[in-house]
Protein backbone atom coordinates (compact mmCIF):
# COMPACT_ATOMS: atom_id res chain seq x y z
CA UNK A 1 0.00 0.00 0.00
CA UNK A 2 1.33 3.75 -0.65
CA UNK A 3 2.30 6.19 1.55
CA UNK A 4 0.35 8.53 -0.31
CA UNK A 5 -3.44 7.14 0.35
CA UNK A 6 -5.95 10.10 2.43
CA UNK A 7 -7.60 8.36 4.74
CA UNK A 8 -11.00 10.09 4.69
CA UNK A 9 -13.00 10.10 7.69
CA UNK A 10 -16.82 8.84 8.35
CA UNK A 11 -18.72 10.71 10.44
CA UNK A 12 -21.58 9.58 12.02
CA UNK A 13 -23.85 11.75 14.20
CA UNK A 14 -26.46 9.72 15.88
CA UNK A 15 -29.66 11.03 17.86
CA UNK A 16 -32.99 9.46 19.34
CA UNK A 17 -35.13 12.12 19.63
CA UNK A 18 -37.07 12.35 23.10
CA UNK A 19 -40.67 10.86 23.03
CA UNK A 20 -39.68 8.49 19.89
CA UNK A 21 -39.69 4.91 19.96
CA UNK A 22 -36.21 3.41 20.53
CA UNK A 23 -33.98 3.43 17.03
CA UNK A 24 -31.49 0.36 16.70
CA UNK A 25 -28.57 3.21 16.05
CA UNK A 26 -25.94 1.27 17.57
CA UNK A 27 -26.76 -2.05 15.31
CA UNK A 28 -26.95 -0.03 12.38
CA UNK A 29 -23.76 1.52 13.16
CA UNK A 30 -22.36 -1.56 13.99
CA UNK A 31 -23.27 -2.93 10.23
CA UNK A 32 -21.65 0.13 9.04
CA UNK A 33 -18.37 -1.00 10.85
CA UNK A 34 -18.90 -4.67 9.95
CA UNK A 35 -18.84 -3.77 5.88
CA UNK A 36 -16.47 -1.62 6.03
CA UNK A 37 -14.07 -3.48 7.71
CA UNK A 38 -14.72 -6.66 4.82
CA UNK A 39 -14.05 -3.73 2.08
CA UNK A 40 -11.04 -4.13 0.23
CA UNK A 41 -10.15 -0.68 0.79
CA UNK A 42 -10.82 -0.63 4.49
CA UNK A 43 -7.26 1.25 5.46
CA UNK A 44 -8.79 3.86 3.17
CA UNK A 45 -11.95 5.14 5.81
CA UNK A 46 -12.05 5.98 9.31
CA UNK A 47 -15.02 5.78 11.01
CA UNK A 48 -15.89 8.46 14.15
CA UNK A 49 -19.26 8.13 16.02
CA UNK A 50 -20.74 10.96 18.23
CA UNK A 51 -23.66 10.08 19.80
CA UNK A 52 -26.64 12.14 21.66
CA UNK A 53 -25.65 15.01 19.42
CA UNK A 54 -27.74 18.54 19.63
CA UNK A 55 -28.24 20.67 17.34
CA UNK A 56 -26.09 23.31 18.48
CA UNK A 57 -22.97 20.94 18.05
CA UNK A 58 -23.38 20.64 14.20
CA UNK A 59 -23.91 24.19 13.80
CA UNK A 60 -20.79 25.08 15.80
CA UNK A 61 -18.46 22.73 13.87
Amino acid sequence: MSDNITVKKILILAVNPVNTSRLRLDVEVREIDAGLQRAKKRDQFKLEQKWAVRSRHSQRS
